[in-house]
Protein backbone atom coordinates (compact mmCIF):
# COMPACT_ATOMS: atom_id res chain seq x y z
CA UNK A 1 0.00 0.00 0.00
CA UNK A 2 3.05 2.33 0.81
CA UNK A 3 4.30 1.18 -2.55
CA UNK A 4 1.08 2.98 -3.98
CA UNK A 5 0.83 5.83 -2.17
CA UNK A 6 4.51 6.80 -3.37
CA UNK A 7 3.53 6.49 -7.40
CA UNK A 8 0.75 8.27 -7.08
CA UNK A 9 2.86 11.21 -5.27
CA UNK A 10 5.46 10.60 -7.58
CA UNK A 11 3.33 10.84 -10.72
CA UNK A 12 1.18 13.93 -8.94
CA UNK A 13 4.28 15.84 -8.34
CA UNK A 14 6.06 15.14 -11.82
CA UNK A 15 3.18 16.14 -13.25
CA UNK A 16 2.86 19.45 -11.59
CA UNK A 17 6.29 19.80 -12.16
CA UNK A 18 5.98 19.55 -16.59
CA UNK A 19 2.58 22.08 -16.10
CA UNK A 20 5.05 24.28 -14.33
CA UNK A 21 8.00 24.32 -16.91
CA UNK A 22 5.67 24.50 -19.63
CA UNK A 23 4.35 27.19 -17.98
CA UNK A 24 7.57 28.70 -17.47
CA UNK A 25 7.92 28.08 -21.74
CA UNK A 26 4.85 29.77 -22.22
CA UNK A 27 5.24 33.17 -20.24
CA UNK A 28 8.81 33.34 -20.55
CA UNK A 29 8.57 35.77 -23.07
CA UNK A 30 6.43 38.46 -20.69
CA UNK A 31 8.83 41.51 -19.03
CA UNK A 32 9.93 40.98 -15.70
CA UNK A 33 11.36 37.53 -14.96
CA UNK A 34 8.80 35.79 -17.03
CA UNK A 35 9.13 32.28 -16.26
CA UNK A 36 12.09 31.37 -14.44
CA UNK A 37 9.73 31.21 -11.05
CA UNK A 38 7.48 28.68 -12.58
CA UNK A 39 10.64 26.92 -13.84
CA UNK A 40 12.33 27.02 -10.49
CA UNK A 41 8.80 25.85 -8.93
CA UNK A 42 8.71 22.89 -11.66
CA UNK A 43 12.53 21.76 -10.94
CA UNK A 44 11.58 22.01 -7.45
CA UNK A 45 9.03 19.67 -6.97
CA UNK A 46 10.96 17.96 -9.80
CA UNK A 47 14.00 17.61 -7.10
CA UNK A 48 11.38 15.90 -3.96
CA UNK A 49 11.73 12.65 -6.05
CA UNK A 50 15.03 12.98 -8.57
CA UNK A 51 18.05 13.36 -7.08
CA UNK A 52 19.60 14.94 -10.44
CA UNK A 53 16.86 17.99 -10.32
CA UNK A 54 17.89 18.22 -6.66
CA UNK A 55 22.16 18.91 -8.21
CA UNK A 56 20.43 21.58 -10.49
CA UNK A 57 18.34 23.05 -7.38
CA UNK A 58 21.79 23.37 -5.25
CA UNK A 59 23.20 24.72 -8.16
CA UNK A 60 20.90 27.55 -8.69
CA UNK A 61 21.39 28.12 -5.27
CA UNK A 62 25.07 28.50 -5.80
CA UNK A 63 25.12 31.04 -8.50
CA UNK A 64 21.63 32.84 -7.23
CA UNK A 65 23.68 36.33 -6.98
CA UNK A 66 24.84 35.89 -10.12
CA UNK A 67 21.56 34.90 -11.91
CA UNK A 68 19.57 37.41 -10.60
CA UNK A 69 22.19 40.38 -11.70
CA UNK A 70 21.50 39.01 -15.26
CA UNK A 71 17.88 39.25 -14.97
CA UNK A 72 17.39 42.52 -13.21
CA UNK A 73 19.94 44.78 -15.47
CA UNK A 74 20.32 48.14 -13.37
CA UNK A 75 19.10 49.97 -16.60
CA UNK A 76 15.97 48.65 -16.56
CA UNK A 77 15.02 49.24 -12.26
CA UNK A 78 12.89 51.48 -13.07
CA UNK A 79 10.67 48.86 -15.58
CA UNK A 80 10.85 46.39 -13.15
CA UNK A 81 8.91 48.27 -10.30
CA UNK A 82 6.67 49.79 -12.97
CA UNK A 83 5.69 46.11 -13.73
CA UNK A 84 5.90 44.80 -10.16
CA UNK A 85 3.49 47.67 -9.40
CA UNK A 86 1.22 46.81 -12.23
CA UNK A 87 1.23 43.61 -11.99
CA UNK A 88 0.17 43.70 -7.82
CA UNK A 89 -2.73 46.27 -9.35
CA UNK A 90 -4.15 43.78 -11.76
CA UNK A 91 -3.94 41.14 -9.05
CA UNK A 92 -6.32 42.80 -6.85
CA UNK A 93 -8.62 44.01 -9.46
CA UNK A 94 -9.13 40.77 -10.91
CA UNK A 95 -10.01 38.89 -7.40
CA UNK A 96 -11.80 41.81 -6.14
CA UNK A 97 -14.05 42.41 -9.31
CA UNK A 98 -14.17 39.01 -11.41
CA UNK A 99 -15.99 35.70 -10.11
CA UNK A 100 -15.05 33.22 -12.86
CA UNK A 101 -12.18 31.27 -10.27
CA UNK A 102 -9.70 31.45 -13.32
CA UNK A 103 -9.79 34.70 -13.27
CA UNK A 104 -9.16 34.91 -10.04
CA UNK A 105 -6.68 32.48 -10.14
CA UNK A 106 -5.12 34.81 -12.70
CA UNK A 107 -5.37 37.38 -10.10
CA UNK A 108 -3.27 35.36 -7.31
CA UNK A 109 -0.61 34.32 -10.03
CA UNK A 110 0.16 38.14 -11.16
CA UNK A 111 0.10 39.07 -7.31
CA UNK A 112 2.53 36.74 -6.68
CA UNK A 113 4.78 37.47 -9.90
CA UNK A 114 4.40 41.14 -9.10
CA UNK A 115 5.70 40.35 -5.40
CA UNK A 116 8.61 38.22 -6.93
CA UNK A 117 9.77 40.90 -9.11
CA UNK A 118 9.56 43.61 -6.16
CA UNK A 119 11.84 41.86 -4.24
CA UNK A 120 13.86 40.25 -6.75
CA UNK A 121 14.77 44.14 -8.31
CA UNK A 122 17.18 45.98 -6.28
CA UNK A 123 18.78 42.95 -4.20
CA UNK A 124 15.27 43.76 -2.02
CA UNK A 125 14.69 40.64 -0.75
CA UNK A 126 18.53 40.07 0.30
CA UNK A 127 18.38 43.42 2.05
CA UNK A 128 14.72 42.13 3.73
CA UNK A 129 15.80 38.73 5.10
CA UNK A 130 18.62 40.99 6.48
CA UNK A 131 16.32 42.90 8.56
CA UNK A 132 14.43 39.80 9.21
CA UNK A 133 17.86 38.66 11.03
CA UNK A 134 18.35 41.96 12.92
CA UNK A 135 14.93 41.42 14.35
CA UNK A 136 15.68 38.05 15.56
CA UNK A 137 18.61 38.80 17.30
CA UNK A 138 16.78 41.79 19.59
Amino acid sequence: MARIKHYIQLIIFDTLAVICIIGAIATGWLPGPGGIPLFIVGLSLLAINHEWAERYIDLLREYADKISDMIFIPRLRVFFDITAALLLAAGVLLIAFQNAIWMMSLGVFSIGMGLLTFFGNRNRWARFKKSLSRIKKH
